[in-house]
């Protein structure tokens, strides 16, 4: 029910105001045309020319348009009735009557206390005694262009028209108002900036429309002090900015799409010189040619906008693009109706004459479903992370279970297989328990590789970056494998100045960087070899260099172990085992310290000298 009475008040409002045209006079004809500078107040300086148009045209100029009238009461009757402009933009309108000296103000470019009479649009009444001829002489003072037509009618049919008229601005501004609300307050408390810039574009746009129409300084804020409508350059900029922030978010327009990001940013720029110029353009008519610029501007924005909301759609298929070009559709269609009966092809009616303002409306009306749209999309993409949440925890706690109880329980098996061996003499049996004691031991190995890989993402939530010693570091390296090194007859070098510091966490670079690289050194070297650890500053880093005189890594492999999640492992030449996943987290820890890694090798297969070297660079610091 509620929805067929809004539809019912809506076909009322239709229909008074298709019904609301008043019958006129239309002089515009018969209106001859002259030109002076600004400043001129003497009508029979100005030279007046007949001009058989059917409508007042003029550009932004610095020049004064003049108008002659003659109105003519053939009747035996005082006529009494309304001369005006039908264009909002007639701007500052001055009457001289030819034998009369006092000149009338009207239009919406004085204050409505100054208008000789209380409309929007420029407008005199006209009294002439019985058998009068009157000759008028109207002035337009403003820089901005002119599209226009000249009325006589009677007051009743006029005032009849303005009521329609407010009728309509004001169901207008209560559509514009309840939109601009709607997504602030949205935007408030959902923190979502596309919220905001919608309402800030709904609301320019709308103090814009409302500027133009003169409905600012005539129903809402009628004042002395600042007649907006002057300003109108300043409301159309502000638009056109507002415009720009919104459709770079609503469309999602980033560095990626090169055209669509910097044509938005020049737009902002067109925008901002004519907004700041606008505040002085009332003043200094010479600079009446950033009206063309600024309308210029709004009319390649547009063609632009659409075309960044096609690319959209058919590069990324982007939905909220569908919604934006169906809200222009209402534009166009809201324009084309305007045009036709601007031209005559279908009957000027106060429905017609406003068709752009419902346009605009219904344009905001549609963007505003496309919000909605988002919120939808939204809410499906926070139902999402929260499931995804809830199965990362159920992972973590797996994990736990698997590198910690599960672990523990495979390690005892490890054990007791051991002792079994101890207590086994030669033969089938012992065959078994060593398959047993290798397949637990290799078990253990990846219950290890899963406890890697959940420290690092512990960690690279929740790092610390520190100063961190690397001689120190080095030095507790070496003696933690101590009884590994003696078990393989292997020597180690230390080059490292003391106080060389770097920035990242002390733990993950000792227990899961350097140890990883270290054990793999110890672990790929035969008895006797070498282990020698340097630190150099070579330009922007500083490099912490293992080098081993092991086995080496074929060429084909480096980037498999080191740099690709894909499981790479050998045995180590004391028939070591190992999975090959600590290694493969080295290079995402030197990412996380803002560095990198780098591999060297020659593997025995291909070079009589083989070897591995590890180059791990942090971005140079300078000691404190």
């Amino acid at each position: 029910m509620a929805k067929l009475g809004r539809v019912f008040i809506l076909f009322v409002l239709v229909f008074l105001a298709v019904s609301a045209q008043a019958a006129a006079w239309d002089l515009t004809s018969n209106v001859r045309l002259g030109v002076s500078s600004p400043g001129v107040s003497d009508f029979s300086t100005v030279r007046f020319d007949s001009v058989a148009t059917s409508t007042l045209t003029q550009g932004y100029s610095d020049k004064d348009p003049w108008f002659q009238i003659h109105i003519q009461n053939s009747s035996n009757e005082p006529l009494n009735k309304i001369l005006y402009f039908d264009s909002p933009q007639i701007g500052r309108l001055t009457l001289w009557q030819d034998g009369k000296y006092r000149p009338e103000y009207s239009g919406p470019g004085y204050s409505l206390e100054e208008r000789s009479y209380p409309s929007r649009l420029g407008a005199f009444l006209i009294q002439l005694a019985p058998q009068e001829n009157g000759v008028f002489y109207i002035k337009r003072d403003i820089h901005h262009a002119l599209n226009s037509k000249v009325f006589l009618t009677d007051e009743s049919d006029f005032l009849k028209q303005e009521n329609t008229a407010r009728m309509i601005f004001f169901f207008y501004i209560g559509g514009i108002v309840a939109l601009v609300l709607y997504n602030f307050l949205l935007g408030v408390f959902t923190t979502e900036k596309d919220y905001l810039h919608y309402s800030f574009f709904a609301g320019s746009f709308g103090a814009t429309a409302l500027v133009l129409h003169g409905v600012v300084d005539t129903y809402l804020l009628p004042n002395r002090f600042v007649v907006f409508s002057n300003y109108l350059m300043f409301f159309s900029s502000l638009t056109l900015l507002s415009a720009c922030f919104f459709v770079e978010r609503f469309l999602g327009i980033t560095r990626e799409f090169k055209l669509g990001f910097n044509g938005v940013r020049i737009f902002k720029i067109l925008a901002v010189i004519p907004l700041i110029a606008s505040f002085i353009v009332p003043e200094h008519r010479e600079l009446f040619f950033l009206g063309y610029w600024i309308d210029i501007s709004i009319a390649s924005a547009i063609l632009f906008f659409i075309f960044c909301g096609f690319y959209m759609l058919l590069r990324h298929a982007h939905q909220l693009a569908t919604y934006f070009l169906f809200s222009w559709v209402v534009v166009l269609l809201g324009t084309f109706v305007w045009l036709a009966a601007f031209y005559g092809v279908i009957p000027n009616n106060t429905f017609t004459q406003y068709s752009l303002l419902f346009a605009n409306l219904g344009e905001m009306v549609v963007l505003s479903l496309g919000l909605a749209y988002k919120i939808r999309v939204l809410d499906e993409q926070k139902r999402r992370a929260l499931r995804a949440a809830e199965d990362k925890e159920r992972y973590h706690r797996l994990v736990r279970v698997l590198s910690h109880d599960v672990a523990n329980t495979v390690s005892g098996l490890l054990y007791h297989s051991e002792m079994l061996k101890a207590h086994v003499d030669k033969g089938p049996a012992d065959i078994h328990l060593d398959r047993i004691h290798n397949s637990t031991g290799q078990l253990i190995q990846i219950l290890k590789s899963v406890r890697h890989e959940e420290v690092f993402h512990i960690f690279r939530e929740h790092a610390e970056m520190e100063l961190v010693d690397l001689k120190l570091v080095c030095e507790e390296l070496v003696n933690h494998y101590a009884w590994q090194l003696r078990e393989k007859k292997l020597t180690t070098e230390i080059h490292v100045a003391s106080h060389l510091m770097v920035r990242a966490d002390r733990s993950a670079l000792l227990n899961q960087v350097l140890s990883n690289i270290f054990s793999n050194a110890i672990k790929f070297s035969h008895e006797h070899k070498r282990i020698s650890i340097h630190a150099m500053d070579e330009k922007d880093f500083r490099v912490l260099q293992i080098t081993d005189e092991g086995v080496g890594i074929l060429p084909e492999e480096i980037e498999l172990i080191f740099f690709s999640k894909k499981i790479v492992s050998h045995l180590g030449t004391g028939n070591e085992m190992g999975t090959g996943l600590g290694t493969s987290l080295i290079a995402e820890y030197m990412k996380l310290f803002g560095g990198r890694v780098e591999v060297h090798s020659q593997h025995r297969s291909t070079h009589s000298v083989s070897g591995t070297t590890v180059r791990l660079l942090f971005p140079h610091m300078s000691e404190s």
